[in-house]
């Protein structure tokens, strides 16, 4: 039996991961870039550290083999010619970023070898078509590089999952405490970075074809119909924080005097991008033949539109009931101990599916975790 369980969120907008180690549950998270790092920086690297004592073990980077490339990730793969994980599909540099997650945990917790069993969330398009290989690549890797340190790995259970499936299996965790039916169904909504998930989970069983699908409906078509007469393009870190901090307006650092008011901007764009949503909607529910249903609503995003939501679902409160997931956010929040509301919103899925490894497989941390 596994010693940890690593459940990881290859998010557009970050790497996101849980692991358990039996007594609690730890939180990281890094942005999604992965970058090449000739093999002449890591000669320098290592050099200034016999001279400073800062060597490899300060850069996040990840070497599979000896005889291969090692590349950066997360904050050290920044400003780096970095691979575009924006447009790229996830499954792409999934087992590169889900390895150095395991390096960067192996590294925290002083580990040479680590034994884990670990789930990886896909959107649902990439799942159908890339669980097999995902799964056999990881399972190929025995050993790797990371900061400079080898780390060794004893894989229990591999598990590659459509994202939102952690949200589904936690809520089956809590409908079986409290003594209810197991056998419901479950529409999910997950409102992502880049995508927009709908994930139909008939009698609780994984998605397996349509009307499931995963599209680009997700934040950066709000971020798109704001920026179209601002200087700067839809990627823009300081166009995305001021949206997101519901600031009043947004300065650029290559004009600093010059604030650019968003009100507007943002309200005309909500608009035009809840009417896009609304619409796929209307055909995804169109399929769903199921009589009584759940929504599990997730993402950062869906609190921008909760007021749409609200009254887009209110109407057919005949067929379905709506779930928030706020139970699960307060059991993120006590258990990772992150205080902001987006990181809880981020991590639900993430947590949902390393809680369903640890039960499943562990067994220990059923009666060690609050919630």
């Amino acid at each position: 039996m596994a010693k940890h369980q690593c459940f990881i969120d290859l998010g557009s907008s970050g790497t996101k991961a849980v692991l358990n180690d039996g007594e609690r549950f730890y939180s990281y998270q890094c942005p999604p870039l992965v970058a090449d790092m000739p093999p002449s920086e890591l000669t320098i690297i290592e050099a200034q550290g016999e001279q400073i004592g800062s060597g490899l073990e300060s850069v996040g980077y990840l070497q599979l083999d000896p005889e291969t490339p090692a590349y950066a990730l997360g904050i050290d793969a920044q400003g780096r010619p970095n691979k575009a994980t924006s447009s790229l599909p996830k499954s792409a540099l999934a087992h590169i970023r889900a390895l150095g997650i395991i390096g960067e945990f192996a590294h925290q917790h002083e580990l040479e070898r680590i034994t884990l069993d670990v789930g990886i969330a896909l959107p649902f398009n990439e799942y159908l078509t890339d669980y097999k290989a995902l799964t056999s690549e990881i399972l190929g890797h025995k050993m790797f590089t990371y900061r400079g340190r080898d780390i060794f790995l004893d894989f229990g259970h591999v598990k590659v999952l459509p994202e939102a499936a952690g949200l589904v299996q936690w809520r089956k965790v809590q409908r079986s405490q409290q003594k209810e039916r197991s056998s419901q169904t479950f529409v999910v909504l997950m409102f992502g970075h880049r995508d927009l998930s709908f994930l139909l989970f008939n009698g609780g069983r994984p998605p397996q074809g349509e009307p499931s699908s995963t599209e680009r409906l997700g934040y950066h078509q709000l971020l798109k119909a704001v920026a179209q007469d601002l200087p700067c393009n839809s990627d823009d870190p300081f166009l995305y924080d001021a949206l997101i901090n519901n600031s009043s307006k947004v300065v650029f650092p290559n004009r600093p005097r010059k604030g650019y008011p968003l009100a507007e901007r943002r309200e005309k764009a909500a608009v035009y991008y809840w009417e896009l949503v609304k619409h796929r909607l209307n055909e995804w529910l169109a399929s769903v033949s199921v009589p009584n249903y759940e929504v599990l609503i997730s993402g950062g995003t869906a609190t921008q539109l909760r007021d749409e939501l609200e009254e887009y679902f209110e109407e057919r409160s005949t067929f379905c009931t709506v779930n928030w997931l706020e139970d699960l956010q307060d059991e993120v929040a006590a258990n990772l101990e992150l205080e902001s509301d987006i990181d809880q919103l981020r991590f639900c899925d993430c947590y949902g599916g390393a809680k369903w490894l640890a039960l499943k497989f562990q067994k220990l941390a059923a009666g060690r975790s609050r919630g």
